[in-house]
């Protein structure tokens, strides 16, 4: 049994009718209004929150705006945005295949969802069911993250009024995978002693102070870096392809080319491996490789260096100077939290780190490593041996 609609006028001047809420047949709240002879349904779950829809339904044709079709569905809108958008973000193939990952469950647990009638309450009780079958809360914000760059698309694009996903609460529930970790101040300097006279210890050095990822610092060139002005760009990426190593000029994320300051300690590391590599080359002759002019971090014959080989190398220096074994990832984590630690401001840390916005800064990277400016001199300041 229908009950009596609940009416609001949209201006007469615009040839729109009246709008009204009812639940029809089918039990299902409907929100209708009729503009320029068009009739407009959408569909709620609730009373109230058709009442909403109709007050954005009104809204609009006050001002003009086109309600789009009000059956696209989420996977629809997931599709356009995987074949119009994402391949045109310049990520890196691995962030490319998580985002593709995130799309499949959410068109999985969501596809079939009108946009009209999605609300933060559905996405929320998917994320429920995810998180009940053991999905952790670091890929929940993923997915999170993920269907908010699509709905923030699909609100441009006016095919909805607003963008739930940012309204969405991951379930308290959910496992927080282990807990990263980094070296405190201490272990850092016990770290430079260390990696002093190694034929690497520059590319220590950049990523403990400057917190690049691994393959941003193997894949440096020299001109990317300006020692007079104390300037690393990062513009290139050290990555496998098929077991290969290549350089390439695809980062991570579009945040992730950038331009920092580098400390005093990082200018000096680099002008002696520049002298060190010289020597290298001249004692190679023919052999020194060809294949990669430039680089400023390669294997004593010029070829690119190899992931694993930096992995098993850092790994032997940390174990001898008593700190146990290390991943280079971790002295981007390292950086991350010695910055914090000296007072830098999260945003400015984010910035170095290349991340777009503060949040994966705060809650995968930052740890608590002293109780609880720029970057360059915060890091530089922190390091110094102590009088």
């Amino acid at each position: 049994m229908e009950e009596a609609p609940i009416t609001a006028r949209a201006p007469r001047s615009r040839g729109n009718g009246e709008g009204s809420v009812f639940q029809d047949n089918r039990g299902r709240w409907r929100a209708r209004i009729k503009v320029d002879g068009k009739q407009i349904n959408r569909f709620a779950p609730t009373k109230t929150e058709a009442k909403r829809i109709l007050r954005e339904l009104v809204t609009d044709a006050d001002k003009g705006t086109p309600h789009g079709d009000g059956s696209l569905t989420l996977a629809a809108v997931i599709d356009r945005w995987a074949e119009t958008v994402l391949p045109g973000l310049g990520l890196a193939p691995p962030t490319v295949t998580v985002n593709r990952w995130a799309l499949g469950v959410l068109t999985t647990d969501l596809g079939s969802k009108r946009l009209t009638v999605l609300t933060p309450e559905a996405v929320e009780l998917a994320f429920g069911r995810r998180a009940d079958a053991g999905m952790s809360r670091e890929s929940l914000i993923k997915l999170r993250s993920v269907l908010s760059k699509v709905l923030a698309w699909a609100e441009r694009r006016q095919y909805v009024t607003r963008n739930v996903a940012k309204l969405v609460d991951l379930p308290a529930a959910a496992k927080r995978t282990e807990a990263g970790r980094a070296l405190d101040v201490e272990q850092a300097r016990a770290l430079l002693a260390a990696v002093y006279g190694h034929r690497l210890a520059a590319l220590w050095i950049v990523m403990l102070m400057l917190g690049l990822r691994p393959g941003e610092a193997a894949g440096l060139q020299w001109a990317d870096i300006d020692t007079d002005r104390a300037l690393i760009h990062v513009r290139r990426s050290l990555k496998l392809h098929d077991g290969v190593a290549v350089v390439t000029d695809q980062l991570k994320t579009a945040r992730a080319r950038r331009s920092l300051a580098a400390p005093p300690e990082v200018v000096s590391a680099l002008r002696t491996h520049r002298v060190t590599q010289a020597e290298e080359r001249l004692l190679a002759g023919a052999l020194w490789s060809a294949e990669w002019p430039g680089q400023v971090f390669t294997t004593t014959i010029g070829t690119l260096i190899r992931p694993e080989n930096v992995r098993k190398d850092l790994a032997k220096l940390t174990a001898a100077a008593g700190l146990g074994r290390w991943h280079p990832n971790e002295l981007r984590h390292s950086c991350a939290s010695i910055l914090s630690a000296a007072g830098v401001p999260l945003e400015h840390i984010a910035d170095v780190l290349g991340h777009d916005g503060t949040r994966m800064t705060s809650l995968v990277y930052r740890h608590a490593v002293s109780p609880s400016v720029g970057g360059a001199l915060a890091m530089s300041a922190a390091l110094q041996a102590k009088a």
